[in-house]
C-alpha cells in the first residue's frame, strides 16, 4: 500500500526521533525529529513521562481519517530498526475501548489487510497478534521467534487497586515464562504468604521483563488514566502515541486537514443545514441521502450512501429517541425496515455486517453514541444530529464517521466528495459555531474548521446550451436537464469536470482549470448535442484559461543554476556526497577506535549516549543477562560479519566496510574488552559504529566545504544540467490559504506558507517589489525543491526569484536566533560562493527581519542593486 505524503513525513520523523534517542538525550532527539515532522504549533519542549524517564516518548498527530492505525503498524518495524534491541520485540498496543481492541486485533490478524502487510513486510511474516484476553495462551517460544503484539484497553492496566486487575495477578499459566527468563529489577513480588518476596508470575511482570514497545491509539483519551505509575509497572522501552488532539504529548509530526483533503482521504467541505424540529431534520436527511444515491448510480465504482442518526438518550420526557427515529423512518418516510440498523449499547445490529458489500441493504444507522470510536464505513455521507451538537465527544466522533472518503479517491460527481450534516438547533450561526468547535476537537485547526463548514449550496449561476459563454468566466458552467452517464468516460474526462445538482431538477457541469485541452473538448462534445455549440464553449474557455494561467501553467520553465565541478570537460553537479569525497572520505584509512566506548561487565543492559565526539555507554540492571555460553558460538570474524550485515553504508564498498568492522572489533578486544561482552551488547555496538561513521563522514564533508571555498573552482550547472522549476514538479505540501493573493508566484499555489509571521512578511515584500518578475516559495525536502549542498545534507533556500532584468535572486530568511549557528554559517558561505562564481547572474541574500542594512524591503533593494 502506497503511503500518502503526510504519512511518509510522519514516519520519517519517528525514525529520526528513535534513531537519535538511541544515542542522544531525548530532548535533542525530539528537536531533530521536529525539523522533519513539522508539528507546527504543536511543537514544544520535550517532556519525560514520570516513572519511565528512560523511555523515549513521542506523538504523531493526525486528524480523524488520517490513518493512525496504519501508521501504528508501520511504526513497529521502524522502532525495531531504529531503537529496539530485539529482532522480534514485544508490543503492547493500547486502545480506548474494547470495541476498538477487537477491531484492531481483527485488522492486524487478517491476511492481506494493509495493517497486517505492513507488519509482515517488516518481520518476514513472523507476526503473532493477541487480544489481552488470550495472554495465557502465549508460550515463551512464541515470543522468541516472532513479533508479539498484545492489544488491550488501557483500563486493563489502570492502577487504583492492583488486586482488581487480572494482569497483576499471579497466574500459573505464565510460570514457564519466568523459568526461562531471568527476572529484572523492579518486578512486583508477593508481600505475604508462603511465597513472600518471590516474583509474582503476572502478565504485567512478564511485560516488564520484555520492555515492550508501547503503541497508544487515540492517546487523547488517556490524559488522566495513563499515568507514569501505570506505565512504570510495565517499563516500556519506548512510547509512541497517535491522536488527533494531543493533550500533553511530545508531538513530532502533525498533518493538517488540508493535507488529508489533498490526498482524497476525507470529504470536505461539510454542508450544514439547520432545521427547526427533529422530524424536519430527519426528513431532509432522508432526502439528502436519496439524492446522493441517485448521483452515485453514475459513479464508476459502487457507492451506497448511508445516513447516521444520533438519537437522544432514552429518558423520561425525551423525544427523538432511537425508537422514535426508527418509527418515523418506517411510518413517515416509508423506509423498509431491512434498510435500517440500530447500533446502541443494547442493540448491536451491525455485528457481522459488511456495509461495503453491494448485497447489503442498510442505508440508515441509528445510534446514540455507540459508534463514537472505532467504527468505519466510508459510505457514511450524511450526519443527522437530533441531540444537541454542542455536546462534545459523541458528536465529534460520529461526525468523524462521515468524513472518510470511499476508496480514498476523488469521486466523479463533486457531491460525492462532500459530507453533509443536518442538525436540529436554534439557528444556523449557533449550529455552525458548534460544528466548528467539534471539528477543532477532531484535529482540525481553527481556520480549516471554519472553511470546512458551508450552508447547503444555493442554485449556481449557469449558462444553458444555446448561449455563448461570457468570455470573462474562467470556468464555464453548463446546465443540463439530466445527469450525464459517466460510466464510459475516461479518467481524464472525469477529472476535468465537477457535476452538482442545480436545484432545478437538473445538474451543472463545471470544467476544471487543470484539465487538458483535449479533455475539455471531449467533455463538451459528450454533454452538448450541438457540435458547433460545444466547440464554441470549449475553444473560448481554452483561450481564456491560457491568458489567466501562471507561468508554470503556461509551460514556462525557470532554470536556476547549481554548483558543479568540471571533470574531463563535463560539469558534474556537487552533491553532499561530493563534498564528503573531496574531504578525503575513506573508511579504510580512518582510525578504528570508538572514543569513550567501555563495557561494565557487572551490568545487564546498556544505554548509549554521545558527548561531543565521544560515545558513552551506561549500563543499568533491569534486563535479563544473556547467557555467556551463547557467545561462545561467536568469534571476532562472525561478529564483524554481523555488524557489516546490519550496519551497511550505501557509500562504502562492502569489503571496505567489513574490514572496518573487523578492525573495530579487534581494536576493542585488544583494549581488553571481552568478546562475549561485545556479542551480548552487539546491537549497542552496532549503533555506536553508525554514530562514529556519521561523525567521520561529517568531518570529511566539512573539509570538502572548505576546499570548495578555497582550493577548488566550482562552476555553474546551467539549464537542464542545473535545476528547473516547471509544471508538475512543484509540491506545495500545505498550500497557503490566507486572504493575501500573491501576483507574481511562478506556480498557482504558494507552498508551505502561513498567513502570518516573518516568512509571510518576507514573501509579501518579494511579491510587491518592482524588480521582481516571478518568485517561488521553495518547499524544502519535497519533489521539485531547489537545493545547494552542505557538508552533511542539502540546503533548501526559502525563496528563488527571477528579476525583471533576467538575474536570479536566491533568498534564505532566518530569524534572529538562527543567524549565527555553525549550520547557518556554512549555508551562508555556500550561498555566497554561488553568487561569487556566477559573474553577476545569481545573487544570494541572507535576509533577516532587520539587520544593519535595514528592513526586509531595504535588504531586497540593496541586493538587487549589487
Amino acid at each position: 500500500m502506497e503511503l500518502k505524503r503526510y504519512q511518509t513525513r510522519s514516519l520519517d520523523a519517528l525514525r529520526v526521533f528513535l534513531e537519535n534517542a538511541a544515542i542522544r538525550p531525548h530532548d535533542e532527539a525530539y528537536r531533530r525529529a521536529v525539523e522533519v515532522g513539522e508539528p507546527r504549533e504543536y511543537a514544544g519542549r520535550y517532556k519525560s513521562l514520570a516513572g519511565v524517564k528512560d523511555a523515549p516518548w513521542c506523538c504523531l498527530r493526525l486528524p480523524t481519517g488520517g490513518g493512525k492505525t496504519l501508521l501504528g503498524a508501520y511504526s513497529v518495524g521502524i522502532a525495531r530498526d531504529a531503537f529496539l534491541k530485539e529482532r522480534f520485540p514485544v508490543v503492547l498496543w493500547l486502545t480506548p475501548t474494547s470495541m476498538i481492541t477487537s477491531q484492531t486485533v481483527d485488522a492486524l490478524s487478517r491476511p492481506r489487510h494493509p495493517y497486517r502487510q505492513a507488519l509482515e513486510n517488516a518481520f518476514g511474516g513472523a507476526v503473532r497478534v493477541y487480544d489481552i484476553e488470550e495472554r495465557r495462551t502465549i508460550r515463551p517460544q512464541d515470543m522468541e521467534d516472532a513479533l508479539t503484539i498484545i492489544v488491550s484497553t488501557v483500563q486493563s492496566f489502570r492502577i487504583t487497586n492492583v488486586e482488581d486487575r487480572n494482569v497483576y495477578k499471579d497466574d500459573e499459566e505464565l510460570e514457564p515464562h519466568f523459568a526461562s527468563i531471568a527476572p529484572v529489577a523492579g518486578l512486583m513480588v508477593h508481600e505475604s504468604g508462603p511465597r513472600k518476596g518471590r516474583v509474582i508470575c503476572s502478565f504485567a511482570n512478564l511485560l516488564k521483563m520484555h520492555r515492550p514497545l508501547m503503541i497508544v491509539d487515540e492517546a487523547h483519551n488517556f490524559t488522566s488514566t495513563l499515568t507514569g505509575e501505570t506505565i512504570g509497572r510495565i517499563a516500556p522501552s519506548a512510547i509512541i502515541e497517535f491522536t488527533a488532539t494531543p493533550k500533553r504529548s511530545n508531538v513530532i509530526s502533525s498533518a493538517s486537514a488540508a493535507e488529508l483533503k489533498a490526498e482524497d482521504m476525507i470529504k470536505l467541505p461539510v454542508h450544514l443545514t439547520q432545521h427547526q424540529s427533529w422530524e424536519q431534520t430527519i426528513t431532509h436527511a432522508v432526502q439528502n441521502r436519496a439524492w446522493l444515491e441517485e448521483i452515485a448510480q453514475s459513479d464508476p465504482t459502487y457507492i451506497r450512501p448511508i445516513t447516521l442518526y444520533q438519537a437522544q438518550p432514552k429518558r423520561e420526557g425525551a423525544v427523538a429517541t432511537v425508537d422514535d427515529v426508527k418509527n418515523y423512518l418506517i411510518k413517515e418516510e416509508n423506509i423498509p425496515e431491512d434498510q435500517i440498523a440500530v447500533a446502541t449499547g443494547t442493540k448491536k445490529e451491525l455485528e457481522g455486517i459488511d456495509l461495503l458489500s453491494p448485497a447489503c441493504p442498510i442505508r440508515h444507522i441509528i445510534t446514540v453514541e455507540a459508534l463514537k470510536e472505532g467504527w468505519d464505513c466510508s459510505f457514511a455521507y450524511v450526519f443527522c444530529s437530533l441531540a444537541t451538537i454542542r455536546e462534545k465527544g459523541s458528536v465529534e466522533q460520529l461526525l468523524g464517521r462521515v468524513l472518510r472518503m470511499p476508496f480514498a479517491t476523488r469521486r466523479a460527481s463533486d457531491e460525492l466528495n462532500r459530507a453533509y450534516a443536518h442538525v436540529s438547533d436554534r439557528d444556523f450561526h449557533t449550529a455552525a459555531s458548534s460544528l466548528k468547535d467539534r471539528l477543532v476537537d477532531m484535529g482540525f485547526d481553527e481556520r480549516t474548521a471554519l472553511e470546512a463548514i458551508r450552508e447547503m449550496p444555493q442554485t449556481e449561476m449557469v449558462f444553458a446550451p444555446g448561449k455563448r459563454p461570457d468570455l470573462k468566466l474562467r470556468a464555464p458552467i453548463i446546465s443540463l436537464g439530466v445527469r450525464p452517464d459517466q460510466k464510459s468516460w475516461t479518467p481524464e474526462m472525469i477529472a476535468a469536470t465537477t457535476i452538482v445538482d442545480n436545484g432545478l431538477g437538473g445538474v451543472t457541469v463545471t470544467l476544471s482549470e487543470d484539465a487538458s485541452d483535449e479533455a475539455i473538448r471531449e467533455v463538451t462534445q459528450s454533454v452538448i448535442a450541438n457540435e458547433d455549440e460545444a466547440a464554441t464553449i470549449a475553444e473560448a474557455y481554452i483561450i481564456q484559461r491560457e491568458a489567466s494561467r501562471t507561468p508554470a501553467e503556461r509551460g514556462e520553465i525557470l532554470y536556476v543554476p547549481q554548483l558543479a565541478l568540471e571533470e574531463d570537460g563535463q560539469a558534474e553537479l556537487v552533491w553532499p556526497e561530493t563534498l564528503v569525497n573531496l574531504g578525503g572520505w575513506d573508511l579504510s584509512s580512518v582510525p578504528s577506535d570508538l572514543p569513550g566506548f567501555a563495557l561494565d561487565e557487572t551490568g545487564h543492559t546498556a544505554s548509549l549516549d554521545v558527548e561531543g565526539d565521544r560515545i558513552v555507554i551506561d549500563y543499568g540492571a533491569d534486563e535479563p543477562e544473556l547467557k555467556l555460553d551463547e557467545a561462545t558460538q561467536w568469534d571476532a570474524s562472525a561478529l564483524s560479519r554481523w555488524l557489516d550485515r546490519t550496519t551497511r553504508q550505501t557509500d562504502v564498498g562492502q569489503p571496505v566496510f567489513l574490514e572496518y568492522c573487523r578492525r573495530v572489533v579487534q581494536g576493542l578486544v585488544d583494549r581488553g574488552i571481552s568478546l562475549a561482552g561485545l556479542v551480548r551488547t552487539r546491537d549497542t555496538l552496532r549503533r555506536a559504529i553508525i554514530e562514529r561513521v556519521r561523525q567521520l563522514r561529517h568531518q570529511a564533508g566539512q573539509r570538502g566545504v572548505q576546499m570548495l571555498m578555497t582550493e577548488f573552482a566550482p562552476v555553474l550547472a546551467l539549464g537542464e544540467n542545473g535545476f528547473a522549476f516547471r509544471k508538475g514538479h512543484y509540491d506545495p505540501r500545505v498550500p497557503y490559504q490566507g486572504a493575501w493573493k500573491p501576483r507574481k508566484h511562478f506556480f498557482p499555489d504558494v507552498g508551505d506558507l502561513k498567513d502570518k509571521g516573518e516568512e509571510y512578511e518576507c514573501a509579501v515584500e518579494i511579491d510587491r517589489h518592482p524588480s521582481v518578475k516571478y518568485w517561488v516559495r521553495n518547499v524544502d525536502r519535497t519533489k521539485g525543491a531547489y537545493w545547494l549542498p552542505t557538508s552533511s545534507d542539502r540546503f533548501y533556500p526559502d525563496f528563488v526569484v527571477e528579476l525583471m532584468d533576467g538575474r536570479l535572486l536566491v533568498i534564505e530568511y532566518k530569524g534572529a536566533n538562527l543567524t549565527d549557528t555553525e549550520d547557518s554559517r556554512e549555508k551562508r558561505n555556500i550561498g555566497r560562493r554561488l553568487q561569487e562564481i556566477s559573474d553577476g547572474k545569481v545573487l544570494f541574500l541572507w535576509a533577516e527581519k532587520k539587520n544593519t542594512v535595514g528592513s526586509v524591503k531595504q535588504q531586497l533593494d540593496h541586493a538587487v542593486k549589487l
